[in-house]
C-alpha cells in the first residue's frame, strides 16, 4: 500500500475513510460534543452560569490536546479580575454618575479591561492550538478570527461539535457551522436598525408634507403683503387680502387658507385633511405677519404639531 493511501485525513480508493485514519481519529481525545444550540439555551436559562462554566470545559479538552496550552490560565484570571472588580466598582455610586471616579474605581476598570482581554485571548489561543493539532490529520478546519470575537463560546463550540461528528464518522462534509451566526446576529441588529429607521422615515415624511404646506403659501404670502402696501392695513379675512375662499386653495393634505386677524398682525391659516397622514391629520399650521422695526416680518408655528415635525424656523 502506497504511504499517501494511510496517511490521517485520506480515504481509500472505494471512497471510504482507510482503517488507518479510523485508528489515528480514535486517539484524538473525543471533543465536547454539546451543540452550540444547547450551550446557549442552557447558558440563558441558568442566568449566565452554564456561560461561564462551559469556556472551562473547553479549555480543558484544548489542554489535552495541547498541554502547553495557557488558555484555563487566562480563563481563570480573566473570572478572578471580573469577581474582583464587583467589589472595586459601586453598583451605585453614591455622588451619581458625574461625582469623578475614585482611584479604587480606577483600578477596578482597569481590571475589567484586562479581564476582556484576556478572555479573549484564551479564545484565540484555544484556536490556534486547535488549528495546530488539527493540521496533522491534514483536516480542513478554519477558524475565522472575525467570527471568533464576536461569538467566541458559541462558535467555538461548533467548531467543536463538527470535529466530534468528524472523528465518529470520518466525514468533513458538510463544514463547521459559521454563517448561522452572521444570521442570528443579523435578526437583532435589523430589529435595532428598523427600531431606528423607521421613526426617522415617519419624521421625514412629515417634515416634507410640513415644508410643502409652506410652499403652497408663499404666493398667498405675496398677495397679503401687497394688500397691506395696498391699504396700508392688515387684512381680517380673505376678501380683504385680495384672496379666494379658503376652501379654493385645497389640495390633498390641506383643506385650505384662511386669513385671521389678530392683535398687530395678520395670520395666514390652513389645517391637514383626511390626505395628511394620521399624525397631521386635523393639525393647524399657521403663518403670522407682524411689523417689526418698520418691515413686515413672517414667522410660522403650529400649537397642534410636534416641534420636530415643524422646520427650523417654525420650531
Amino acid at each position: 500500500m502506497d504511504r499517501g493511501d494511510t496517511m490521517p485525513g485520506h480515504a481509500n480508493r472505494q471512497g471510504r475513510p482507510s482503517h488507518t485514519e479510523a485508528a489515528d481519529r480514535a486517539c484524538l481525545p473525543p471533543p465536547p460534543s454539546l451543540h452550540w444550540g444547547w450551550v446557549f439555551l442552557l447558558s440563558v436559562l441558568t442566568l449566565g452560569i452554564f456561560a461561564v462554566v462551559w469556556p472551562f470545559i473547553q479549555a480543558n479538552w484544548v489542554r489535552r490536546i495541547d498541554p502547553r496550552s495557557s488558555a484555563s490560565l487566562m480563563l481563570w484570571l480573566s473570572l478572578g479580575g471580573i469577581l474582583v472588580s464587583f467589589f472595586l466598582i459601586p453598583a451605585w455610586p453614591p455622588g451619581g454618575d458625574a461625582t469623578p471616579m475614585t482611584v479604587t474605581e480606577r483600578l477596578g476598570r482597569l481590571l475589567q479591561l484586562a479581564s476582556g482581554v484576556l478572555f479573549y485571548g484564551a479564545y484565540f489561543a484555544m484556536a490556534a492550538s486547535i488549528r495546530r493539532h488539527m493540521a496533522i490529520y491534514r483536516l480542513p478546519l478554519r477558524i475565522g478570527g472575525i467570527t471568533l470575537f464576536f461569538f467566541n463560546t458559541l462558535y467555538l463550540q461548533g467548531q467543536l461539535s463538527w470535529l466530534a461528528r468528524w472523528q465518529q464518522t470520518g466525514q468533513a462534509r458538510p463544514g463547521a457551522a459559521k454563517a448561522v451566526f452572521w444570521v442570528l446576529l443579523g435578526i437583532p441588529c435589523a430589529a435595532i436598525l428598523g427600531a431606528v429607521a423607521v421613526p426617522l422615515y415617519q419624521t421625514h415624511v412629515l417634515q416634507a408634507h410640513v415644508a410643502r404646506a409652506l410652499a403652497q403659501a408663499e404666493p398667498l404670502q405675496q398677495q397679503i403683503l401687497d394688500s397691506i402696501d395696498r391699504n396700508r392695513a392688515w387684512p381680517r379675512s380673505n376678501a380683504q387680502a385680495g384672496l379666494k375662499e379658503a376652501g379654493a386653495y385645497a389640495s390633498d393634505s390641506l383643506t385650505g387658507f384662511a386669513v385671521l386677524a389678530i392683535d398687530e398682525g395678520t395670520a395666514l391659516v390652513t389645517v391637514f385633511g383626511d390626505g395628511a397622514p394620521e399624525p397631521l391629520r386635523g393639525k393647524r399650521l399657521a403663518l403670522v405677519a407682524e411689523g417689526r422695526d418698520g418691515a413686515i416680518v413672517w414667522t410660522c408655528g403650529s400649537p397642534d404639531i410636534a416641534p420636530y415635525y415643524l422646520p427650523e424656523q417654525c420650531q
